[in-house]
């Protein structure tokens, strides 16, 4: 079984990506990997300015003010400072998530390549990781909204006369949100780790994408779902001892920082603290590089991992055929294969003169599903017109 098969296959493409060991590019692929995974979307915590709210004066006139107005007067400017802070959150996260978007491809061009160019395949990517970024922000709204109209409703049933929220309507809610939950984990996970290379690969929209995968995906269900189930597993174990190493990594990186701080604090006062806020944010991040270098091989296994089981059930979908064959065949390094070589290596059945079965229909042969459409997010050519990819900005 491929998913099973590629557990090991996946450790030693993801060995030979990163040896022999080359410190700039780790770091290069440290920074990306913070956004891919999106463990550094912990950002400072936001606070909103005073005012003048709680300051005392003299003037008669305040004085005489009932204590009705001066309570609407606070509860106003905290509702004013509340919005500007959810405002200003609410853009920073947006931007972290097209940031996101982007770096997932820059992510697999890294991976297919064997080498990280951040700007280079930002800048070739960004129409890609857009239409992604807009995907992932609509699902979002429809699990948000699967979610909050039945507690809206609970809410105001209750608060109506016409109920009470007892534990009993929270109970039967939970097995519906559990629901909601998978599904859009599911689908989150499968867009990343498999729908995003296909946009990759064949120039593709993001709902195209999706009905070019949907195929494989029907025919080769099992192979996907004991893939799910794995790499959940392994999430939990790898991601666990992860989280340990840099626990403890990062105790022993902030001792120094924090001993830092407190002489200039203690040695400066006021002036002290101003100089500990540089200090304080250069271990900061060297503290989310930290975690982004010790994610980056787990990061790349799991996506080297999604990728050769992507190219063994659809070998037209095939990302990283290099990397496989080597791999399969014992190759030293896959970059030193010949170019004549066979891409795939694969078994009997698909097994022709060039390694790829050519004959076979792209998708799936029951499927008369034309991938075009008239929406921004589809391919709105033929499968083999690839003439014009570079005037739709690399997405259709």
């Amino acid at each position: 079984m491929f998913a099973i098969d590629n557990l090991s296959d996946a450790i030693d493409v993801t060995r030979e990506f990163f040896t022999p060991i080359d410190r700039g590019q780790w770091l290069r692929l440290a920074i990306v990997v913070l956004f891919v995974t999106s463990f550094g979307a912990g950002g400072p915590a936001f606070g909103g300015g005073g005012g003048n709210a709680g300051t005392v004066t003299d003037d008669p006139a305040q004085d005489d003010l009932p204590s009705e107005f001066e309570s609407d007067a606070s509860t106003s400017q905290l509702l004013f400072w509340g919005l500007i802070v959810l405002g200003i959150v609410l853009v920073l996260w947006l931007g972290y998530a097209f940031l996101s978007a982007v770096m997932t491809f820059v992510f697999l061009e890294s991976l297919r390549s064997g080498e990280v160019h951040i700007r280079r395949y930002f800048g070739n990517n960004i129409g890609r990781g857009l239409w992604l970024f807009l995907f992932r922000l609509g699902l979002g709204l429809v699990a948000l909204f699967l979610l909050g109209v039945p507690i809206l409703l609970i809410v105001l049933f209750a608060t109506g006369g016409q109920g009470a929220l007892t534990a009993g309507s929270v109970l039967a809610f939970i097995p519906y949100a559990i629901v909601v939950g998978l599904l859009f984990g599911i689908l989150s996970q499968f867009t990343s780790a498999f729908v995003a290379p296909i946009m990759l690969l064949e120039d593709r929209g993001v709902l195209a994408s999706w009905r070019r995968f949907w195929g494989t995906l029907r025919r080769n269900w099992a192979e996907y779902l004991v893939y799910l189930l794995l790499v959940w597993i392994l999430q939990l174990v790898v991601g666990g001892a992860a989280w340990i190493v840099v626990g403890i990594a990062g105790f022993v990186l902030a001792v120094p920082f924090v001993i830092v701080v407190a002489l200039l604090v203690f040695a400066l006062g006021p002036l002290g603290v101003l100089l500990s806020i540089p200090v304080g944010l250069v271990g900061a991040v060297l503290g989310l590089l930290l975690l982004g270098a010790v994610w980056a091989p787990i990061a790349s296994y799991f996506q080297y991992y999604a990728l050769l089981l992507l190219g063994d059930t659809d070998a037209d979908l095939d990302l990283i055929p290099d990397q496989r064959a080597a791999t399969r065949e014992g190759t030293a390094d896959w970059r030193d294969r010949p170019e004549d070589a066979d891409p795939t290596n694969r078994p009997d059945e698909f097994d022709d003169e060039t390694g790829w079965d050519d004959d076979r229909d792209r998708g799936d042969a029951d499927d008369e599903t034309d991938w075009g459409s008239s929406s921004g997010w589809d391919d709105e050519t033929d499968d083999t017109d690839d003439t014009d990819g570079d005037e739709n900005g690399g997405w259709r």
